[in-house]
């Protein structure tokens, strides 16, 4: 009989050498659609609902997304360490997507829900519900990501499947950010819309997740779990798993570059709608908009695994850093024409496109770097620490939008004056340029290319024999 090591360097060896089926792929994506359908929504409208339609200040509105990840901040790294201990018949990840996919759903549609209180109670309203779809975000989001470091540790293979899962994602977002206020305009109120809306992505996002759970058996399942090998990985403290967390340069890297770029990503999504509705005076643009943005980074996203054979993880980043630039600084200065507008917004489309992917793609290959700088994996916590940035992000975003507006003199359905609307463009061009600049200088300092996770991997095994 092979011995527990033996058991579990075979079990690594095949996960890094064995193929991933197509199934397993789309099975895997599928859970990101439904849960990128109430991300992009509330990241494109949830600002505009607050302040257009719920009734709240865009400076209250603000305070609101940066207050409310204080908590999430604490739930996110707990919740990382309990998906590090956690044992179950359906593993240690897909439990969390059986029991959380309909309280998450319902969270969603509540953020999207006016009730009929008072300006103390909506405003305390506003806060419960998003703190409860932030906190069941995470519940879902938190184990769903760490699946990937469990499906492959084949440096090219997670490049591919992080493609195919963003690219569900991306069409998730086409379908939220375009579709959303035409149908929105077919009721009566949009209050009635946003409800109606989100209740039908409520639905979408409960199925999408339970084609994740069923498709995905045996992913996060430990060989031997009742052995002491796995009891003493399950007994690991949490003072241990942040060291891990700690001396992981790489994955700090990319947690500045995710900082960056999804804050200013947060804040362009968020004020194109403006932009349109009031720079260009008509907000049924946005649609298109979105159509043609999404179509373009779908399509990028596609060839994303070509351009990381290509150049590599870090220089794909940097190029496509580059390319979003250049589109944003041409955005700025030309705009007075639809041409203008829709030219730049393909360029800026590609680069995003071909950037998308890096992230997911990238924080696996740190869970096995910290595993090896330290000898404990930590998946749970790593992307718990990963979820917690992507939504400091948003808050910092959504924040930074509404004291943007506000402090440029922004009306809600008012014509705006000519510092509200700099301060639009600023929000939808100079400080996705900011960020697309810091991301390059991050991006200079990685290392973690292929050859490198290689060797890394090799001596992980090696330790285990």
């Amino acid at each position: 009989m092979k011995s527990t090591v033996q058991q579990n360097v075979t079990a690594s060896s095949e996960m890094a050498e064995t193929k991933v089926s197509l199934k397993t792929s789309l099975s895997y994506a599928s859970g990101n659609f439904g849960m990128n359908l109430f991300y992009m929504i509330i990241s494109s409208y949830l600002l505009y609902f607050y302040t257009d339609v719920f009734g709240i200040t865009a400076a209250a509105a603000g305070t609101l997304f940066l207050v409310t990840r204080i908590f999430d901040g604490v739930t996110d790294i707990g919740a990382g360490f309990v998906v590090d201990a956690t044992k179950s018949k359906h593993g240690r990840y897909r439990v969390y997507l059986l029991y959380g996919a309909i309280p998450m759903a319902i969270s969603g549609v509540l953020c999207f829900t006016v009730p009929n209180f008072g300006d103390t109670g909506m405003l305390v309203y506003a806060y419960t519900t998003y703190i409860f779809f932030g906190l069941m975000y995470t519940v879902i989001n938190i184990p769903y990501s760490s699946m990937l470091a469990s499906i492959t540790q084949d440096y090219n293979q997670r490049s591919s499947i992080s493609s195919v899962k963003v690219l569900f994602g991306t069409v998730a977002t086409l379908v939220a950010t375009s579709a959303t206020l035409p149908f929105v305009q077919l009721f009566d109120s949009e209050a009635q819309g946003f409800l109606m809306i989100t209740s039908i992505f409520g639905i979408v996002c409960i199925i999408s997740i339970y084609i994740t759970f069923f498709g995905t058996k045996n992913v996060g399942q430990q060989a031997g779990a009742d052995t002491a090998g796995a009891a003493k990985e399950n007994k690991v403290s949490f003072a241990t798993r942040l060291k891990v967390i700690g001396k992981n340069g790489p994955l700090a890297l990319v947690l500045i570059f995710c900082l960056v770029n999804s804050t200013a990503f947060t804040i362009q999504s968020g004020a194109m709608l403006f932009f349109f509705k009031y720079n260009i005076g008509n907000a049924g643009l946005f649609a298109i908009y979105s159509l043609v943005n999404l179509s373009i980074v779908s399509l990028f996203v596609l060839l994303s695994p070509i351009f990381t054979k290509w150049l590599g993880k870090r220089n794909q980043g940097i190029l496509s850093q580059i390319i979003a630039a250049a589109g944003m600084i041409g955005l700025f200065f030309l705009h007075s024409s639809l041409f203008q507008i829709f030219f730049f917004t393909v360029i800026f489309s590609i680069g995003t496109g071909l950037s998308r992917p890096l992230i997911w793609a990238m924080v696996p290959d740190s869970v096995e770097y910290g595993e090896w700088k330290t000898g404990v994996n930590s998946a749970g916590l790593v992307y718990s620490t990963f979820i917690f940035t992507q939504k400091l992000a948003a808050a910092l975003g959504g924040a930074l939008s509404g004291i943007i507006l506000g402090a440029t003199g922004y009306v809600a359905n008012a014509t705006q004056t000519t510092g509200a609307l700099q301060g639009i463009l600023i929000s939808v061009t100079i400080v996705p340029i900011i960020a697309y600049v810091i991301g390059i200088i991050v991006l200079l300092f990685y290392k973690l290319d292929g050859n490198k996770y290689e060797e890394i991997l090799a001596q992980i095994k090696a330790r285990k024999a």
